[in-house]
């Protein structure tokens, strides 16, 4: 299916402190522009990629004369400089998006030929996927997701009924998808994690959600799951057969639900991921997890055995402590393992993982409550916290002072890019949540 909408080319005279930018310099890449204050508030979504110069964002808006009544827009935007102007592109991709404040919105990520990958509104949906029709443009997208109907998501919206009983027939494997989101390896190969249901024929508790890491050939245009395979009976999918005896899952426990992997990749290209567990049986609702785990996978391309709840733990937490679902995961320049998790009730901590020993450090609290990490191609390692403050260390060093950008901005979303070795940073301004910007952090 192939689709495009009317595209809006919008000229951002950004303030520029620098004509040849230089270390410490800040940029205002996009001006504030309004989003759902309602329906984008979610924690897992990748909304900003930054390649070759442009970059590509993506949130929920709300409705417009164009909107399907009761529902919400999700809309792409792609910006470049010219004649040190930044400029933007804008188009509506979506104009059924659900009033989900935590599950539909948008990830996106730009593959090795440029072409922009965006997953949106879902929960508990078939894939809603689609790829731009040339890279680096927004002008036209093709939908390579499973198509619901109106009807669908009217069920969804006022019944919260959701039928999708078959294996799923996107070009991304698995269905009824919650929590998509994008990474890429040093290559600049794509990867996608989610939720899904390994069982989806079966009544609502019995779905056994697990997740999926797939990861992307730019050759082929095809996607190929990672992880191990989990044994398919009559009943669980429908129709059922020998090409849905099996499903292939990288976490997946029949009495836990594996929430938000998040992933980076070392100078070898291994894939490291962590994520938190909800346990089935606690009378406690998704949003309150436990057993937070770490994995490393030395070769993607081979089958890994299914990740359970009963292994790869990370220690060093009291025990009774409960952690939000939101991390951060990043890879140190020695080969040790960064990562953030937030027990609830408490400050966000910072662990590091010895990348000899495997032994993590005892957590320690973020400055600022610091929600995400990076580190730079220096070794540098970086921390974002709203406001925005923006803290660095020298490895082995001490958190430096903030440097500060912007005023009254929360959520930060921050991706390096290492041929510019600059920071581009979606957030939004608080507390009302009601517009997104970018700002640009060029370092030293």
């Amino acid at each position: 299916m192939k689709f495009s909408r009317a595209v809006i080319l919008l000229v951002c005279m950004c303030m520029v402190f620098s004509s040849a930018a230089r270390g410490g310099d800040v940029e205002l890449v996009m001006q504030p522009v309004a989003i759902s204050s309602q329906g984008d508030l979610s924690v897992f979504a990748t909304p900003i990629d930054v390649q070759n110069g442009r970059i590509a964002v993506a949130f929920v808006t709300d409705a417009d004369v164009k909107t399907t009544p009761g529902y919400l827009n999700t809309v792409v935007r792609e910006g470049k400089k010219i004649d040190n102007v930044w400029q933007w592109k804008s188009t509506t991709l979506d104009t059924n998006t659900l009033l989900d404040p935590y599950h539909t919105q948008p990830s996106l990520a730009f593959d090795r030929n440029g072409y922009i990958h965006v997953a949106y509104n879902m929960h508990n949906l078939p894939w809603q996927y689609a790829i731009s029709e040339q890279p680096y443009s927004v002008g036209g997208f093709v939908f390579h997701g499973q198509t619901v109907s109106k009807r669908e998501l009217d069920a969804l919206r006022l019944e919260n009924k959701t039928h999708y009983p078959d294996m799923g027939r996107a070009l991304i494997p698995g269905n009824q998808i919650t929590y998509p989101a994008f990474f890429k390896d040093r290559a600049g190969d794509l990867f996608v994690s989610y939720r899904y249901a390994i069982r989806p024929a079966r009544n609502w508790d019995a779905r056994s959600r697990a997740e999926g890491i797939a990861r992307y050939d730019t050759v082929t245009r095809t996607w190929a799951s990672v992880g191990g395979l989990v044994g398919l009976k009559s009943g669980d999918v429908m129709p059922y057969g020998p090409g849905a005896s099996v499903a292939t899952a990288f976490a997946y426990d029949e009495d836990y639900v594996p929430y938000l992997v998040t992933l980076a990749f070392d100078g070898d290209n291994a894939m490291h991921a962590i994520w938190t567990w909800w346990d089935k049986h606690s009378g406690q609702t998704g949003a309150v997890n436990v057993l937070p785990s770490y994995r490393k996978v030395a070769d993607t391309s081979r089958p890994i055995p299914v990740a359970s709840a009963s292994t790869n733990h990370i220690p060093g937490w009291s025990p009774g402590t409960r952690f939000d679902t939101a991390k951060s995961i990043a890879i140190a320049a020695n080969g040790d393992v960064l990562a953030i998790l937030e027990p609830q009730g408490q400050n966000r901590k910072l662990i590091r993982r010895d990348h000899v020993t495997g032994r993590w450090s005892v957590p320690a609290d973020t400055p600022n409550s610091a929600s995400k990490i990076l580190v730079d191609h220096d070794g540098n390692e970086w921390l974002f916290a709203s406001g925005l403050n923006i803290f660095k260390r020298i490895p082995g060093g001490d958190w430096s002072r903030p440097f500060r950008i912007g005023q009254g901005l929360c959520d930060p979303r921050p991706v390096y890019s290492e041929a510019e070795n600059s920071f581009y940073i979606l957030a939004k301004t608080c507390p009302d949540r009601s517009q997104a910007v970018v700002y640009r952090f060029q370092l030293d």
